[in-house]
């Protein structure tokens, strides 16, 4: 889950949560971590205009977090990602 305030920036760290994948990869690397990495590289790069909406961020990380865990498990989860605008 994702909260962004109304001027696109993150209102707190993202929750990351993963069912049924590996916890590491072959190199032991943590899924969560992977996972983790892509939704802040993904927020990154998306301009903080286009971060008030929810259906840009919901689609562009969800995209990008299949894409890590495929590279890192080589299977594309099933993503669900869930974006809230707060109040800053």
């Amino acid at each position: 889950g994702l909260a962004v305030t109304a001027k696109g920036g993150l209102a707190s760290e993202p929750i990351v949560e993963i069912d049924g994948i590996p916890e590491t990869d072959a190199e032991g690397e943590a899924i969560v971590d992977i996972a983790y990495d892509a939704v802040e590289a993904t927020l990154r790069s998306i301009p903080p205009v286009r971060r008030r909406d929810t259906d840009v961020i919901e689609n562009a990380v969800r995209r990008a977090v299949r894409a890590a865990i495929f590279e890192a498990w080589g299977k594309k989860p099933v993503c669900k990602v869930l974006v809230s605008i707060v109040e800053s």
